[in-house]
């Protein structure tokens, strides 16, 4: 008996198997490709990112944030001090599941004999001993992780940069536009910017003997010490400008000498406070420019 098959009779593969494996190939292909494509865009946020100081356009506290695409806040946290709370030195970034990840660390400023601002951490080199270590030990554990959500599962470079800037300031932006109005003077003069009018109403005078009598504090409360300032130690005096309006109230603070780790905005809430006696032109009471220290000292 002849068992062989003719040809015709032979098993042949059926196209949709045929149509199977051509579809996984190219799946396997795609998803090579995108892989691919998910690497050299995040090769090319840690060379934009990794390494950089960025700033906070809500200076939000806390160890973990998480933010919509447009930047907004996913939760609740408290904002604190720009000095504080505004900065992040970046250490890693990374795309993971629809998120851009930054782990960094949180960077206390403080001010050099220029009033230029700088990392803390850059000075430790000051300190000697057991105060060196623990400064250190406490400024290398303000660790932060930032997560900010993206609108596409396959995001470009342009979807990448648009969420990380609607949480961060880009190069080309102003500190003027994120901080508090008592820090305008001085980010105006340290980015060589005009400074906005006072909004004091009314002539402003300057203290002049025998022309403008200066104006006497009745009631001066002491600032509170900031814990960040406390717990490393740090110490100083800031000056602030400010109008004593002709009812003896304080006005368009200014800060024209910060100390930083939130101790300015200590100073500023307190000297809001002050009351005075105004000064007086002409037998009348006046507004006038004057500068106040605030000591900040922890003995």
């Amino acid at each position: 008996m002849n068992t062989q098959k003719s040809i015709s009779e032979r098993p042949r593969h059926s196209p949709s198997l045929k149509w199977n494996v051509t579809a996984l190939l190219i799946a396997v292909l795609l998803s090579w490709r995108f892989a691919l494509a998910d690497v050299g865009i995040e090769e090319q946020i840690k060379s934009a990112y990794a390494g950089k100081t960025l700033t906070l356009r809500h200076f939000y506290s806390g160890e973990h944030l998480r933010f919509h695409s447009d930047g907004t806040l996913n939760g609740d946290a408290p904002t604190g001090p720009w000095t504080v709370d505004g900065q992040i030195a970046v250490e890693e970034i990374n795309l993971r599941d629809g998120l851009v990840v930054i782990k960094g660390r949180r960077v206390y400023r403080i001010f050099d004999t220029q009033l230029k601002p700088q990392d803390e951490l850059t000075t430790i080199d000051n300190y000697y001993g057991k105060l060196r270590e623990d400064l250190e030990h406490t400024l290398r554990s303000l660790k932060a992780e930032i997560e900010i959500e993206l609108t596409s599962g396959k995001p470009d470079q342009k979807d990448i940069s648009s969420a990380i800037h609607a949480v961060f300031l880009t190069d080309s932006e102003s500190m003027m536009d994120v901080a508090p109005t008592f820090w305008r003077a001085y980010f105006a003069k340290l980015e060589d910017k005009p400074q906005s009018a006072p909004t004091t109403k009314g002539p402003i005078y300057v203290l002049r003997p025998h022309e403008v009598s200066p104006p006497h504090v009745t009631y001066n409360p002491d600032p509170d010490y900031s814990l960040e300032a406390r717990k490393v130690k740090y110490e100083g005096t800031a000056v602030i400008s400010l109008v004593v309006d002709a009812s003896g109230t304080t006005r368009d603070l200014q800060i024209t000498k910060p100390l930083g780790l939130g101790l300015d905005e200590n100073a500023v809430a307190a000297v809001s406070t002050w009351k005075f006696e105004p000064a007086q032109k002409d037998g009348k009471p006046v507004s006038v420019w004057i500068a106040v220290e605030v000591q900040f000292h922890l003995y």
